[in-house]
């Protein structure tokens, strides 16, 4: 069983241009991103993008990358694209790690590849954390879930729902397959939540796919979406 570390890296983005060539100190997000997945041992990185530009800084830094052209809908069939390109097997655990999420902490990570090797009912899990922010919790751009009493996903979004009122669950962009469950994804359709609110997972809520959702004690990660948010991380890296 081998271990997959792929970061989707599309140049363009609709609400921070050019996201992950702008400098975090004296490094660019993605070169971040990627000095991240290098802590996470035996695995193979591979940045997968459609931008030569990116594809440098994935030489630069010693990691694989493949360069393509063609069009995804999202990050997780461009995985799924990725992983068949190197060969992976049913039984690989590919990491789809968003290529915005800066200052991931690897030991969640590491817990998604230990759940996943760890049963053999589960081969889908994600990450969430709890606050009590409410500014965080009304920020369009994070994104809320529910989960059910196995911490299975319910439902996610990016509006406001009815929540239990003390804290709110809200995702963190990392996902971990068995690779025979992304090829699954791959040959679902669409559907309309998914497309209404730009989140991927939800095509597999729709074909009541189990999601296993693990949590972050103590999130510290940052979803790069906004110019704000990019000042936020550079200020948390600055100190």
């Amino acid at each position: 069983m081998k271990v997959f570390i792929i970061l989707p890296a599309r140049l363009n983005s609709s609400r921070l241009h050019h996201k992950l060539i702008r400098k975090i100190g004296d490094k660019t997000l993605i070169e971040h991103m990627i000095i991240s997945a290098k802590k996470i041992k035996n695995s193979k990185i591979i940045v997968s993008t459609d931008s030569s530009v990116i594809q440098d800084y994935a030489i630069k830094n010693n990691v694989d990358s493949l360069l393509s052209k063609k069009k995804f809908n999202n990050g997780t069939e461009r995985s799924c694209f990725t992983a068949k390109k190197f060969n992976a097997k049913h039984n690989d655990i590919i990491i789809n790690l968003q290529a915005d999420e800066f200052n991931i902490n690897i030991i969640d990570i590491n817990n998604l590849i230990r759940h996943l090797k760890s049963t053999k009912h589960s081969s889908i899990a994600t990450l969430f954390y709890k606050t009590k922010d409410k500014s965080e919790y009304n920020n369009k751009n994070n994104v809320k879930l529910i989960i059910d009493k196995n911490n299975k996903a319910i439902t996610f979004t990016r509006n406001t729902l009815s929540s239990v009122k003390t804290f709110y669950l809200i995702h963190v962009g990392v996902y971990a397959f068995k690779f025979k469950s992304l090829l699954n994804y791959s040959e679902m359709k669409l559907c309309d939540y998914e497309k209404n609110e730009s989140l991927e997972q939800l095509r597999l809520i729709w074909n009541n796919v189990p999601i296993d959702c693990l949590e972050v004690k103590k999130n510290q990660s940052i979803g790069i979406n906004s110019a704000r948010d990019l000042k936020k991380a550079r200020e948390l890296y600055e100190n």
